[in-house]
This record gives structure tokens, sequence and C-alpha cells, in this order.
């Protein structure tokens, strides 16, 4: 019976009665198997309480999580409509100094303009003035130089000698000399 073998002389055992069993079982394993159930119970329950536990600190977590996420997401959608709104407003500040800007151009081109206009129609004028002026010397001149010419020609008239009288002395002179008569 050395090592646990079996003799081969040994009437092989007969199976027992399940009843036997049974009773044999519980006499042998029962304590255990009691210790063995009442320890799974056991475990059992704190593993369903560990698990209660850590759901229920999962479910605190997720909660504290959910609403962190919240907070920053209200943060940050608060900041995104600040900033939308400081843009459109520097937009809206952009586009007013530059309509500004735009104005204050039109403004001073419109001057200049007007500045322009007001030299060109002073030119005109003066060279207008200066033109009439110009124009009443020529006439004055023009009329001096008339009178001048008329002056002369009625003095060389008046000085000149008459035709009909030199027609005259010529042919008296003609005459004269077609009849031989001395001078």
């Amino acid at each position: 019976m050395l090592n646990g073998a079996v003799p081969d002389t040994a009437p092989m055992p007969t199976p027992p009665d399940t009843g036997n069993v049974d009773k044999i079982r519980d006499i042998l394993f029962g304590a255990q198997m009691r210790d063995y159930d009442r320890r799974f119970t056991t475990l059992e329950e704190r593993l369903l309480r560990e698990s209660g536990e850590l759901r229920d600190d999962m479910h605190r977590r997720l909660t504290a999580t959910e609403q962190f996420l919240r907070g920053e997401l209200e943060s940050l959608s608060a900041s995104l409509s600040a900033e939308q709104r400081d843009r459109k407003q520097g937009v809206r500040d952009a586009m007013d100094a530059t309509a500004n800007v735009n104005r204050e151009l039109s403004d001073r081109v419109a001057a200049l303009a007007e500045q322009v206009a007001q030299q060109q129609r002073e030119m005109r004028n003066a060279l207008s003035d200066q033109l009439r002026q110009l124009a009443e010397d020529t006439s004055r001149r023009h009329q001096e130089l008339s009178e001048t010419l008329r002056r002369e020609a009625f003095e060389l008239r008046s000085a000149k000698a008459d035709r009909t009288a030199i027609a005259a002395m010529f042919a008296e002179f003609a005459q004269r000399l077609a009849d031989g008569e001395p001078r």
C-alpha cells in the first residue's frame, strides 16, 4: 500500500448507494463545502457591494465629469460668443473707419476739384479780361491809325495838283507848242 497503489488482490469496491454517497460526501466534505459556500456567498456579497460602490463611484465621477464638461462647454461657448461679438464690433469699427476715410477723402477731392475749378474760372476771367483789353487797345490803335491815315490822305489830297488842272496845263502847253508861241 505504498504510494497509494491498490493491490491486485484487493476486492473491487462495489458502487455504493447514492444516498450513502451523499451522506459520506457530506460527512467528509460537508463542513468544507459549507465553508466554501459561506466564503462564496461572502465573496459574492462583497463583489456585489464593491461593484455597486464602483458603479456609484463611476456614476458620481461621470456626473462630475459631465458637469465639468458642461461648465467648460458653456464657458467656451460664452467666450466664443464674446469673441464673435468683439470681432463683429471690430469689423464694424473698421468698416466705419474706412467709410470715414473714404468720406473724408471724397470731401478733400471735391474741395480740391472745386479749388481747381475756381482757379480755372479766375484764370479764364483774367484771360478774357486781357483779351478784351487787348481788343480794345487794338481797336483804339486801329481807330488812331485810321484817323492818322485819313488825315494824312487828306493832307496829300490837298497838297497834290489837280488832274484837270494839269491836263489843262498840258493842253495849253501843247497848244502853244503847236502855235509856235514862245512861252
